[in-house]
């Protein structure tokens, strides 16, 4: 009880700075490693692990211009970090219309797609910091409202 109220606490605390911002944008987030899109207020507080927010430069060199308006950084209590090659994320980061999408590449409907630029190496990198080591898909479309394929 003791630790959950604490974690409670802590959590208040670091989200003070987030509703002061009067910028409409959300800041980025990263749950065990990965980039996600969920909606902070569907995360079960009492799996939360660690969390982490912070703004300005500090998270530029993981997260490049994603971090521009803050990334808040969670470990889950299950979340066991591996270094191991076949547990390491190889996909890249799939930006859809300038958002962060994670529902995988196979949920787009391609016939709704304007354009796709890949970016490798160093023009990844350079722009998106860490989270652009296994490339970047930047996919443009001219429909949003028919994402999902079905």
């Amino acid at each position: 009880m003791k630790k959950l109220l604490l974690l409670t606490l802590s959590i208040t605390l670091l989200y003070l700075p987030l509703i002061a911002q009067t910028d409409s944008k959300k800041p980025l987030v990263v749950i065990d490693g990965r980039i996600s899109n969920i909606e902070l207020d569907s995360i079960d507080v009492a799996t939360i692990g660690n969390i982490e927010v912070r703004q300005g430069q500090s998270f530029t060199d993981d997260y490049g211009v994603l971090a521009k308006n803050g990334v808040i950084r969670i470990e889950t209590k299950d979340y066991i970090k591996q270094n191991t090659p076949e547990n390491q994320n190889n996909e890249p980061l799939i930006l859809l219309n300038g958002e962060v999408y994670t529902s995988g590449l196979n949920t787009i409907d391609v016939s709704i797609i304007e354009t796709i630029t890949v970016l490798k190496d160093i023009s990844a990198t350079k722009t998106y910091g860490k989270a652009g080591t296994n490339g970047v898909l930047l996919i443009t479309t001219h429909d949003s409202s028919r994402l999902i394929n079905k």
